[in-house]
């Protein structure tokens, strides 16, 4: 993929940000429309995105080998992240509370409001978006265990019984989707055309809803705080670049026939700034939410300058292929 579609998709994903934090200091909308937002796309838009993509896919024992990979590896890209995380909040010497927020931040990523409608842009089709479903999948079965026992110290009953929570609307359709694909059905034209229309407007209203979210941070002071400087580089750069080349020697060495867009997709997601979620699940349960919010401010407006640089250093890891 070129350098000038990677900037121009970039371009257009900053263009409805910048809206979205426009409307927002001009008052146009509130701190509820956020939240309505939020729950739109999570509830509404990404699950008809992941099951009308998906499901006009056409099955082939590549797709099934691709997701097998895909999973495996997230589980082993979230592991490096989560190790990663706890290293770099010991050597910043962080209290506890915050040193939590800083390990969490490095392994879960904003995986569903960017990362979906960026995957989706780069690579049309559906196959991507498979992936990048499968990836979620795996993160959300570490999200609402290891990370509310963390943020929940002590309770780890009431941990493991976050394990409902990974039945929600984009994992459901994830399953629909692939009963679907598994079977062959396909949704009738007038289905596809109205819920792959309304599915589709998630790259927008994801947009303006992260948007939203940078105009009610202060830039100038969360920007110059090192800890979030030190998390941004090693999530959005450093671990996502040791990854992209630690799997394509693992690729190479196991002579395993992986495509490159399988193989793409989690080396994109791994590279996802900070979650929008853990700000929410920090105050819920008793965690930093102030320093989460702080995070996710920082990791978010760098990535802008980190994703190009990413995605220019998959198109050099390509030619192994």
């Amino acid at each position: 993929m070129s350098l000038q579609i990677i900037l121009y998709q970039i371009g257009i994903l900053v263009i409805i940000t910048l809206i979205g934090a426009g409307i927002f200091r001009l008052k146009i909308v509130n701190d509820q429309a956020r939240n309505f937002l939020e729950k739109l796309v999570f509830n509404v838009t990404t699950p008809l995105l992941i099951l009308t993509k998906i499901s006009s896919l056409t099955l082939h024992p590549g797709i099934l080998r691709n997701g097998l990979f895909v999973i495996l590896f997230a589980y082993l890209v979230i592991l490096i992240q989560m190790a990663a995380g706890k290293f770099s909040a010991r050597i910043l010497k962080l209290q506890p509370a915050q040193a939590v927020i800083h390990q969490l931040h490095t392994y879960m990523g904003n995986i569903v409001f960017l990362g979906f409608p960026l995957i989706d842009a780069l690579f049309p089709g559906g196959e991507a978006l498979l992936y990048g479903a499968l990836y979620q999948l795996v993160s959300n079965s570490v999200q609402w265990t290891h990370g509310v026992i963390k943020l929940a110290p002590g309770n780890g009953s009431r941990g493991l019984a976050q394990f409902r929570n990974l039945i929600n609307p984009n994992t459901v359709s994830l399953i629909a989707a692939l009963v679907l694909l598994l079977l062959n059905i396909k949704l009738p034209r007038f289905l596809m055309d109205s819920l792959g229309g309304l599915g589709s407007t998630t790259i927008y209203l994801a947009m303006l809803y992260i948007g939203i979210q940078l105009a009610q941070s202060n830039f100038l002071h969360v920007i110059r705080r090192v800890d979030a400087l030190v998390l941004a580089m090693n999530k959005l750069l450093l671990i996502p670049i040791l990854l992209m080349f630690l799997a394509g020697w693992l690729i190479s060495l196991l002579s395993s026939p992986i495509s490159f867009l399988a193989f793409s997709v989690v080396i994109l997601q791994s590279a996802m700034p900070c979650m929008t979620l853990l700000v929410i699940m920090a105050k819920r349960y008793g965690g930093d939410d102030t320093r989460a919010m702080e995070y996710f401010v920082v990791s978010t407006l760098l990535s802008v300058i980190t994703l190009p640089v990413v995605i220019c250093l998959l198109g050099l890891v390509e030619k192994s292929f």
